[in-house]
């Protein structure tokens, strides 16, 4: 097994190819979008970018000064989720977006229209980069993935008044005495056992 470096994951198929990136295979340096992906007038750019677990180097591709942006990994909101009607009626179009605070930061990870792709990486990508899974609805308001859970809001239900005997025996069980064995063999020593043969 060789030493891995980070030129061995060499520009990899990125979310201008429509193939998702693998997470499990940071470093990754790949060719994107970023800006603001929401609203009537999104606002993207054609970026490089380097991504790791501790940082995100994002280098404009169109500007001829190689001045690029440093973005620390814990900067960044979170890995977004954003669905989206496309031009053709019935389809949607599904997009993977690390999310920064400063919308012009957003960085693209993966576009396609099967939202079931999406669904299956990105929880490795918030794994991977130790980020919330978050969603942005039609209305562009981002909220954390557990705001749309079905569960009550409410906390748990108090428990039982029994629930101090949870570590006890159960009643039944306390009602029962071990039992002695009535039917104990006698051993008999020195003396030859008896069998029958048919």
């Amino acid at each position: 097994m060789g030493r891995q470096t980070a030129y061995e994951a060499a520009t990899a198929a990125g979310a201008s190819t429509g193939f998702p990136l693998d997470p499990g295979r940071l470093p990754l340096t790949f060719q994107s979008k970023a800006g603001t992906f929401s609203g009537s007038h999104p606002d993207v750019r054609a970026v490089e970018v380097n991504l790791d677990r501790e940082r995100a180097m994002i280098n404009p591709v169109a500007s001829e000064a190689p001045a690029g942006t440093v973005v620390p990994v814990k900067a960044f909101d979170g890995v977004m989720v954003q669905l989206a009607p496309a031009d053709q009626n019935g389809t949607v179009c599904a997009k993977l977006i690390l999310k920064h605070p400063n919308d012009g930061l957003s960085v693209l990870l993966a576009e396609t229209g099967n939202p079931e792709e999406l669904a299956a990486i990105w929880p490795a990508w918030s794994k991977s980069l130790g980020l919330p899974m978050l969603v942005c609805d039609l209305g562009g308001k981002v909220k954390p993935i557990e705001a749309y859970s079905a569960r009550p809001a409410a906390g748990p239900s108090p428990r039982r008044k029994l629930a101090l005997l949870t570590g006890r025996r159960p009643r039944f069980l306390v009602r029962r005495k071990t039992g002695a064995d009535a039917t104990a063999r006698m051993i008999h020593r020195g003396e030859r056992e008896i069998i029958a043969r048919t």
